[in-house]
């Protein structure tokens, strides 16, 4: 009787001992549970909010194609990438008919201003997040930097670079860039999908603009060339012994400078051959000498 006891009491033990494990798995269970639900709702929040920054985007976008200027379309671009995208720390490079050297637009500087940097010029390193993108054509470079995070004190902090490739339909003619400086939060993969698709929507704008500058440009060269052009219409008053014609104020000037002052044509004088057998009878023509 006392053996059967004493192994009851160890089965109980056993059972309670299991019992504990069960729920203790069941604990885990539900933490892990609670961590998955948790990840969900953020990443469905995630989703909703670039969602959100898609429409932004395209709100944007129509915004920038109405810059009267490839300089303001740059300027507006980085004001409004702050402003609505959410990038605090962003820049504007092209590249110049030398294929290693970009040159700025606007950027952000370490204060977090607008900063005008379209005097500066760089060389691109075929090895560096810009080389990648400028001429191995990446589309996207994260790189991990070390950032200054203020000018006047040179303090720096490790952060994450991202450069995304401005095209013009088939070529890389730029980029743009950003950085989590400042920031504890690590660079997301949609602020770097948001990122690759502004840079998507600028490049073709400025591709854009440029054309219509260049348009308006050469449309006023045109202007400019046939406002210079003179025609000669009517009828002419001519002396017809000395040739010399009469001008809308009554004066008579020799047929060269009446032309001249209503055309852009230019005179060179010589002898026709029938003049230079009358002037000079004995003067041998071209066609004579041997």
């Amino acid at each position: 009787m006392g053996n059967d006891y004493l192994k009851s009491k160890d089965d109980l033990i056993e059972e309670l001992e299991a019992l504990r494990g069960r729920i203790n798995d069941l604990e885990h269970c539900q933490a892990a549970h609670e961590r998955l639900e948790d990840a969900l709702l953020q990443g469905e929040e995630a989703q909703r909010r670039f969602s959100g920054q898609l429409s932004t985007l395209v709100e944007i976008t129509n915004e920038l194609s109405t810059a009267e200027s490839v300089d303001a379309l740059c300027y507006d671009a980085v004001h409004l990438a702050r402003g609505k995208l959410g990038f605090d720390h962003i820049g504007i490079w092209f590249r110049t008919d030398n294929p290693n050297t970009i040159v700025g637009t606007f950027g952000v500087d370490e204060e977090g201003k607008i900063c005008d940097e379209r005097g500066k010029r760089w060389r691109v390193d075929p090895n560096s997040p810009e080389g990648r993108v400028l001429l191995s054509r990446e589309p996207l470079v994260l790189e991990d930097a070390s950032l200054k995070t203020s000018r006047r004190g040179g303090a720096v902090s490790r952060g994450t670079q991202v450069f995304a490739a401005i095209w013009d339909g088939t070529q890389v003619i730029g980029h743009i860039s950003t950085d989590n400086r400042g920031r504890a939060r690590p660079v997301t993969e949609h602020q770097c999908e948001l990122l690759r698709l502004f840079g998507a929507a600028v490049g073709y704008l400025y591709t854009r603009k440029r054309a219509e500058e260049e348009r308006k440009n050469l449309i006023l060269e045109l202007k400019d060339a046939l406002a210079n052009i003179k025609t000669l219409k009517g009828m002419l008053p001519i002396c017809a012994h000395c040739k010399k014609i009469r001008d809308d104020k009554g004066y008579w000037n020799r047929i060269e400078k009446y032309i001249e002052d209503h055309s852009q044509a230019e005179f060179s004088h010589g002898l026709c051959p029938d003049c230079r057998k009358e002037l000079y009878p004995s003067l041998p023509s071209v066609e004579d000498i041997p």
